[in-house]
């Protein structure tokens, strides 16, 4: 794995999963075995973080450099592929963008 993120054209990529129940699959190799790894909810003054471990809640400056909140889901591959699909809302329009190639270490949220 590279730990330079390559962005491509927003796509989610839906394969069968369990009971051929529509699932979330890897942009990178196409494995439907993915969990979600990472929230980040950034607006005015307040950033959010949800990881395995905790929430954290920081200060930012986004509200001083951009009009609109910021929406980041980070996911991994049990084939060892990151990527994240990234949400900015900026007068009425809502972009959309996935950031395959990420190489944070980050493990997947809490599951039982």
């Amino acid at each position: 794995m590279t730990s330079e993120t390559t962005k491509h054209p927003l796509r989610f990529v839906i394969c069968d999963g369990p009971n051929d129940e529509p699932a979330l699959c890897c942009p990178v190799c196409g494995f439907d075995c993915v969990h979600p790894a990472e929230v980040v909810v950034e607006q005015g003054q307040t950033k959010t973080v949800v990881t395995r471990e905790t929430t954290q809640v920081e200060a930012t400056n986004r509200g001083t450099m951009k009009r609109g909140s910021l929406i980041v889901l980070r996911f991994v591959c049990e084939e060892g592929h990151e990527f994240a699909y990234q949400f900015e809302f900026h007068k009425g329009t809502t972009s959309c963008e996935l950031n395959a190639g990420l190489d944070s270490g980050l493990g997947g949220l809490w599951r039982d």
